[in-house]
């Protein structure tokens, strides 16, 4: 079907577009306000979802096709979905991404998505998947008309079944040329392939009808993959999967496949019908960014293990160095500066190393008996002397329902009280404050850590941002150094604990952060 053909199906529909990238949402509306009725274009999944419910409750409709960049702020593509099949399970939905995890397409095909696009939006790419969608609101939509006016005007029922039976060709004729089609008897025999399933397997309908659906087979899937496949579909009940399945030439290809089982009047199953798209582009650019993400990660483990020794003199040498030159106030500076430096950037090392460890899930927490009251202290007094040097106000009370001794990974507990008191005597001003309680819920076994600063706060929008691998001011004459990742290993941390991070706070008045980890008394 050509574009000016396409274009007739899809005019009158409405389209929310949801794109935090301003330009290329600028130039990805541009292209579809020449396919459809009209585009309402939003900045984020949080804008889009309220869009949605506007919408509906202004003219009591839904969108006709929601298309969405799946990595955005606040609300990402997989959670607007999520919200949007609850409100309208029918709903179209086209996920747009220049790449994607492997899991993040189950998750969002297990949700009942199947349109994916690569960005940047091309034609070719869009067209035949605006086909599809387009037929199916077309078909959606006949079939109601079709069953109230058979409610209605029984007595124009023969008449109507011609235009039915000519409305299913055309169905089946858009289905085998936008699709790929297959059917097969109870026992997996094939009986029937469309062209675009000889295309992409290599083989003619020959060679695949009347043989088992296994000569496709890639071997990739174990056989309680294939027993959970045929129950579902032996229950009548539709089954949808990604298979990468082995083409005649040993390449490999992946195919969406939705199989559904075809009942006879008795209501016994007779065959199978499976509709396919496929998905070989974008399977492979997911590996492809899969491979380069593990690259990076590896180099920066590589880098960070080899800064390690060099940095270790530096700081071994600094110390020796401040034993031998005890009357040279000048050149002691200048090594305190050079420790302090070097404890910074290995700090950093360390972090980046902690990133790459929880990245790729190999991270471990140690389980021990700890004094808690002693490892606060000692990290307290650290902070305690960082913050007279700024004139600031650092209190610190314990309550007495904190158990003497407690379970868990006392190290890493420590470690995510450090980065925040560290951001908070960092971004409060000289001569500000900076309080901390610390505290035990006996009745749910919560440690609970509260600390809170009068410094210069943080904007609602950005407070969750705070939490990802990112500054709020990344330029590169900002106020306040930090490598921004601290309270990202503070809340990966948490999660692997069980435990959470909240958050309270108001520009230029202060911030109240609240950790609660579940630990046992010992």
């Amino acid at each position: 079907m050509n574009l000016k053909e396409l274009i007739v199906h899809t005019k009158k529909l409405n389209v929310l577009y949801a794109e935090d990238d301003i330009l290329l949402c600028k130039t990805t509306k541009e292209l579809f306000n020449g396919f459809f009725n009209h585009v309402e274009a939003v900045k984020d999944g949080l804008e889009a979802l309220e869009q949605y419910k506007r919408y509906h409750e202004e003219t009591s409709l839904y969108y006709d096709i929601v298309i969405t960049d799946l990595l955005m702020p606040r609300v990402d593509g997989y959670e607007l979905s999520k919200h949007l099949f609850n409100f309208n399970p029918t709903q179209e939905i086209i996920i747009i991404s220049a790449h994607a995890d492997f899991h993040d397409v189950i998750a969002l095909m297990n949700l009942g998505v199947n349109k994916f696009i690569e960005k940047p939006v091309k034609i070719e790419a869009l067209s035949p998947i605006l086909y599809d969608i387009s037929l199916n609101i077309r078909k959606s939509k006949m079939e109601k008309t079709e069953l109230e006016e058979l409610n209605q005007h029984n007595i124009i029922l023969q008449e109507r079944s011609d235009d039915k039976i000519k409305a299913l060709q055309e169905f089946s004729n858009a289905l085998n040329l936008s699709a790929i089609v297959a059917k097969t008897d109870i026992r997996g025999t094939i009986t029937y392939v469309n062209n675009q399933f000889c295309d992409i397997s290599g083989y003619t309908q020959e060679e695949l009808i009347g043989h088992n659906n296994n000569i496709l087979k890639s071997g990739s899937r174990s056989s309680s993959y294939y027993k959970k496949l045929w129950n579902t579909i032996n229950d009548k009940k539709t089954y949808k999967t990604i298979f990468e399945n082995r083409a005649k030439d040993g390449s490999f290809y992946y195919i969406e496949t939705t199989i559904n089982p075809i009942v006879d009047l008795n209501g016994d199953i007779i065959e199978f019908i499976a509709v396919s798209h496929d998905m070989t582009t974008l399977m492979n650019s997911i590996e492809r960014a899969r491979k380069a993400e593990k690259a990076k990660d590896d180099f920066f483990i590589n880098i960070s293990h080899e800064m390690k020794t060099p940095l270790n003199s530096i700081l071994g040498f600094s110390s020796l160095l401040k034993k031998r030159i005890k009357d040279d106030d000048k050149l002691l500076m200048m090594v305190d500066t050079i420790a302090q430096t070097g404890e910074e950037l290995k700090n950093l090392v360390n972090s980046i190393l902690d990133i790459s460890k929880i990245k790729s899930k190999s991270l471990v927490l140690e389980n021990r008996i700890f004094h808690p009251t002693i490892e606060l202290e000692k990290c307290f007094e650290k902070y305690q002397l960082k913050a007279i040097e700024k004139n600031q106000e650092f209190k610190v009370t314990i309550d007495d329902k904190l158990p003497s001794t407690l379970l868990g990974d006392n190290t890493r507990i420590i470690q995510m009280i450090a980065i925040i008191l560290d951001n908070a005597i960092k971004f409060t001003p000289k001569n500000g404050k900076i309080h901390s309680n610390i505290g035990y819920d006996t009745f749910s076994h919560t440690f609970i850590c509260e600390i809170k600063d009068n410094g210069i706060g943080i904007a609602k929008e950005h407070q969750q941002q705070i939490f990802g691998l990112e500054q709020l001011d990344a330029s590169s004459n900002r106020s306040y150094e930090g490598s921004g990742i601290g309270l990202n290993i503070a809340s990966s941390l948490l999660k692997l604990m069980d435990g959470k991070i909240s958050l309270k706070s108001i520009p230029n008045r202060g911030s109240l952060f609240t950790i609660e980890i579940p630990l046992q008394e010992n």
